[in-house]
């Protein structure tokens, strides 16, 4: 077969901690990472150049993000790591992106794109990365990646890449739950957010505690929690007035990572939908509203 159709799904922090400043400029962190089922779409076909052509590799780009840069991003990072890593002189590869999970959300998708162009280039060139492989081309792409090789809700540690699936009943406890996801008209660069929080770094005495309540909860409707969102809201007051509305009317919204995506779980698909009205509502035009469920082992 000369192409493949994969899907490249999202993720929500269910929980993020910032828990100490590292000496090499990083931080330490806990969180919480759930796979969703909201997803971009990557096609990724063989194209026929002449064989002593160097690598050509040609990416459309569907439902166009205006942040997408087509010749330097995340797809074409992980070619170039896979060349490397595999010693594969030449790519001859077209990939179309139907592009569905917004840039700047915190969402993941980025990640999960350069990840899933791992999948698809392993596959059409015989299987040929190792774990190991995997690993370490994630790890030089960015944090999240490591956690789309996987795929499974997973407890992050130290920089977010000490990674471990997290427990069936867990999963199981998810699966009773909707989740609707939406991100404000706007970008927010995870080095800005970092960078405002060690200029001020409050750490929350509670967080462990936090951590393991929510580890061990049935319901997840009123327990996310999220380092960055006072921060972020001091900078973005329109996101301080909505999350309040929202919570007048019963719901518990909170950011996911550090961007401007945010989320709200419940038992309730049509309390969800009520909450999606509201959202739409003030927001106009929201650059995302969706509501979708867990991405859950053998779902």
């Amino acid at each position: 077969m000369s192409s493949i159709s994969l899907l490249s799904n999202a993720k929500i922090n269910l929980f993020f901690s910032i828990d100490a400043l590292r000496p090499d400029g990083y931080c330490d962190v806990s969180s919480i990472i759930l796979p969703i089922n909201f997803s971009d779409q990557l096609v990724f076909s063989r194209i026929r150049t002449a064989s002593e052509a160097p690598s050509t590799v040609e990416i459309e780009i569907q439902r166009h993000h205006p942040d997408f840069n087509p010749s330097k991003n995340t797809i074409r990072t992980a070619i170039d790591l896979f060349q490397r890593a595999t010693g594969v002189a030449k790519v001859a590869l077209g990939v179309n992106v139907e592009k569905n999970i917004p840039m700047g959300g915190g969402f993941g998708g980025g990640s999960s794109n350069a990840i899933r162009t791992l999948d698809a280039l392993n596959y059409l060139h015989g299987h040929i990365l190792s774990e190991s492989d995997y690993l370490r081309i994630a790890q030089q792409i960015g944090t999240d990646c490591s956690f789309f090789i996987k795929n499974c809700p997973q407890l992050a540690r130290g920089r977010g890449d000490m990674l471990c699936p997290l427990p069936k009943s867990f999963c199981e406890n998810l699966a009773s739950h909707f989740l609707l996801i939406f991100r404000f008209p706007f970008s927010i660069s995870t080095p800005w957010a970092y960078e405002q929080f060690k200029k001020n770094p409050i750490f929350n005495p509670n967080a462990k505690a936090m951590l393991e309540q929510i580890l061990s909860s049935q319901t997840f409707e009123n327990i996310a929690y999220n380092a960055f969102q006072d921060l972020i809201f001091a900078h973005y007051p329109e996101m301080r007035s909505l999350f309040e509305t929202l919570k007048s009317h019963g719901y518990h919204p909170s950011l996911t990572g550090s961007g401007s995506g945010c989320f709200i779980i419940h038992r309730n698909k049509n309390f969800l939908e009520a909450a999606k009205a509201i959202i739409s509502k003030y927001l106009a035009k929201p650059s995302l509203l969706e509501l979708t469920t867990f991405k859950l082992p053998n779902k």
